[in-house]
């Protein structure tokens, strides 16, 4: 139940950031310019990406694998609120798309299914921060990929 309940925070949270990131990139230090269509198709791989991960957990919660990537996908995402979400807001002194559901939905779901990962697998410290930095190497990985395959998908569709 936890970790469904941080899917569902995790894809308001991108809906947030799709309503509003692409136009607050235009001014932002924190965020290079991005085109609408192209954040929309890479937010979207992205969720689905999680919503992968979590099912793949739910459906074999003992597999060592599924523990890693669950506990390394809430761990990044609470990384996340606080850098660059909280981070942008305060440097630019503006509201920073993400950080609204960043507070008030991910970081209580995902400490909460995060307590649960601990409990359930007996993680140690030094794992989830493992999971948490490799995870979230690979989602930034994921985004950069999907963000230039997005603009490829537009140029071909634009012509």
């Amino acid at each position: 139940m936890e970790v469904l309940l941080f899917l569902i925070a995790f894809t308001l949270h991108n809906i947030e950031e799709a309503l509003f990131l692409p136009a607050w990139s235009n001014t932002s230090r924190f965020q290079k310019t991005v085109e609408p269509k192209v954040f929309y198709f890479a937010v979207s791989i992205v969720t689905l990406v999680a919503y992968s991960i979590g099912i793949l957990f739910l459906m074999w919660p003992e597999n060592k694998l599924m523990i890693y990537l669950q506990t390394g996908l809430i761990g990044a995402m609470l990384i996340n609120v606080i850098f660059p979400h909280t981070a942008a807001a305060i440097v630019e002194r503006r509201y920073a798309p993400g950080i609204l559901t960043g507070a008030v939905l991910l970081l209580p779901t995902g400490s909460i299914a995060l307590l649960h990962m601990i409990q359930i697998a007996k993680l140690s410290i030094l794992e989830m921060v493992f999971c948490a930095a490799a995870t979230g190497i690979m989602l930034l990985g994921i985004i950069h990929i999907m963000f230039k395959l997005g603009e490829k998908i537009g140029e071909r569709f634009d012509h």
